[in-house]
C-alpha cells in the first residue's frame, strides 16, 4: 500500500473502522487518540507514522510504562495504534467481535487451503464457533502476509512467520497465544497436505499462555452498590444502563446474553428469566429478582425507543436497534472508571461482575454445583477454575458424598 501521510492515515483508518463495524466506543476513543497523536506529531514535526512513532507517543503523552507497571493501562490506546498500523500495511482493519455475524474473506491465494483446512478441523469435532474464531486469526495472518507480498502457503518463510509475531506482539498475551496457535497449525496442514515444501510447525514458537497463572478480579459487595449507585437514573441512559448492570451483577448473565435479550426471555406470571446462552448453546433458566424485574420495568415504560425490536434494550439514538455484547462491556468499563472504585490491577469489563456474583455466593457457603447453574457453566470444574480462590472456602461449600 502507498504510504499516507498521518493526517490522511488517521482519517482514512477512523473510516475503515467504522466499515469494519466498530463499536462507538471504539471510534469515540480512536477519535480522540488520533487528535492527540496529530497534535504530537506536528510538535515533533513530522508527518510519517510508524509503530515505533506511535509506541513513543504513548510513553511521552499517557506514560505508558508507568500505567503498565501499575495495572492502569488501558489496552485500548494500544489497540489504536494498531489499527493505524494495521490500515498502513494491509488497507484494511480486522477486528475480534461479531465473528458470528461477520462474512470473512480469504485471499484467492489461500483460499483452496483454507477451506480444506476448516473441512478437516469440522471432520475431527472441531466446533463451528472455533472454526470461525480460526478464520478470524488466519485472516489477520493473510493481510499481514499480504503487506509481505506473500500470496499464498508456499511462499511463507519462517522470517514472516517471526514478523508476524513482532507485529501482534502488543496485544495480550492470551491474544498472542491464539493467534500464533491458529497460524501454527495451518501452516502445519498446508505442509503435511503438500501446499508447502518447508516445514515451518517445529520450528515456530510455540507461545503459552497459563490461565491459570492470573488470579481472577473481583469486586466486593460494598463496589458493586457503590457502581450501582454511580448510575443516573434521571436520564433514559441510565435507567437502561442500571437494568443491564443488574442483570449481570444480580444474575451472573454474559454480556452476550444481556445484549440478545427478548421480550420473550421474560416470564412475568412466574417471575423467571429463560434463555439459550450465546455461548454454550444450552438452556438457562433463573429467577428474575425483585429489583432487577423493577428496573427492567422501570426501563420498558419510561425511557425504552418506541422500535419493532424484540430486544428488551436497545440503542438511544437511531437506529433503534439491539446492543452488541462488546457495547455491553465498554458500558460497565465507562461506569466502573466514573464511579471512583478503584480498579488498578483488576480487570472491569462485565465478566469480572460475573465473577463478583461467583464470589459472593462462595462466600456465603452456596454449594458449587449451585453456582455453576448460576452462572450457566456446563460442569463444576469450569466454576472452580473460573473461581479459583482459598481451598477453604471452596470445602466450606462441598457437598456430602454418601458412600
Amino acid at each position: 500500500m502507498e504510504t499516507l501521510n498521518l493526517q490522511t492515515l488517521v482519517s482514512e483508518t477512523g473510516q475503515a473502522l467504522m466499515a469494519a463495524g466498530a463499536s462507538d466506543y471504539y471510534q469515540r476513543i480512536f477519535k480522540t487518540l488520533g487528535k492527540q497523536l496529530l497534535a504530537y506529531a506536528r510538535i515533533h514535526e513530522t508527518d510519517v507514522f510508524s509503530i515505533d512513532f506511535g509506541l513513543q507517543f504513548l510513553e511521552e503523552h499517557y506514560h505508558m510504562s508507568e500505567k503498565v507497571a501499575a495495572k492502569k493501562w488501558p489496552v485500548i490506546y494500544s489497540r489504536c495504534i494498531n489499527f493505524l498500523s494495521d490500515y498502513q500495511r494491509t488497507g484494511h482493519i480486522v477486528l475480534c467481535f461479531g465473528v458470528t455475524k461477520k462474512a470473512y474473506t480469504v485471499p484467492e491465494g489461500f483460499q483452496e487451503s483454507t477451506d480444506e483446512y476448516l473441512d478437516y478441523r469440522k471432520k475431527i469435532s472441531i466446533s463451528d464457533k472455533t472454526n470461525q474464531l480460526s478464520l478470524l486469526y488466519l485472516e489477520r495472518f493473510f493481510a499481514f502476509l499480504d503487506g509481505e507480498g506473500i500470496h499464498s502457503p508456499g511462499c511463507i518463510t519462517l522470517q514472516n512467520v517471526h514478523r508476524f509475531l513482532k507485529y501482534i506482539g502488543s496485544m495480550e498475551k492470551s491474544s498472542i497465544c491464539a493467534n500464533m496457535r491458529a497460524v501454527r497449525y495451518y501452516l502445519k496442514y498446508c505442509y503435511e497436505n503438500s501446499y508447502m515444501e518447508n516445514e515451518l510447525f517445529s520450528k515456530i514458537p510455540n507461545v503459552h499462555y497459563n490461565r491459570q497463572s492470573r488470579l481472577p478480579s473481583s469486586y466486593t459487595s460494598d463496589e458493586v452498590s457503590t457502581l450501582l449507585k454511580s448510575v443516573d437514573l434521571g436520564n433514559p441512559c441510565g435507567r437502561r444502563d442500571y437494568a443491564i448492570i443488574l442483570l449481570i451483577a444480580r444474575l451472573g448473565l454474559r454480556s452476550s446474553d444481556v445484549a440478545g435479550l427478548r421480550m420473550s426471555d421474560i416470564d412475568w406470571e412466574k417471575e423467571r428469566l429463560r434463555i439459550i446462552q450465546k455461548k454454550t448453546g444450552n438452556p438457562l433458566e433463573l429467577p428474575l429478582l425483585e429489583d432487577v424485574g423493577e428496573a427492567i420495568i422501570c426501563y420498558l415504560k419510561t425511557a425504552r425507543p418506541q422500535t419493532a425490536s424484540d430486544h428488551v434494550f436497545i440503542r438511544q439514538k437511531p437506529p433503534y436497534t439491539g446492543f452488541e455484547p462488546g457495547c455491553v462491556g465498554a458500558l460497565v468499563c465507562r461506569y466502573l472508571q466514573r464511579s471512583g472504585i478503584p480498579t488498578a490491577g483488576r480487570k472491569h469489563g462485565s465478566h469480572v461482575l460475573r465473577h463478583s456474583l461467583a464470589s459472593r455466593l462462595l462466600e456465603h457457603e452456596v454449594p458449587l454445583p449451585v453456582i455453576s447453574e448460576v452462572l450457566g457453566h456446563t460442569s463444576t470444574e469450569t466454576t472452580m477454575t473460573y473461581l479459583r480462590i482459598s481451598i477453604a472456602e471452596l470445602k466450606k461449600c462441598a457437598l456430602e458424598v454418601t458412600v
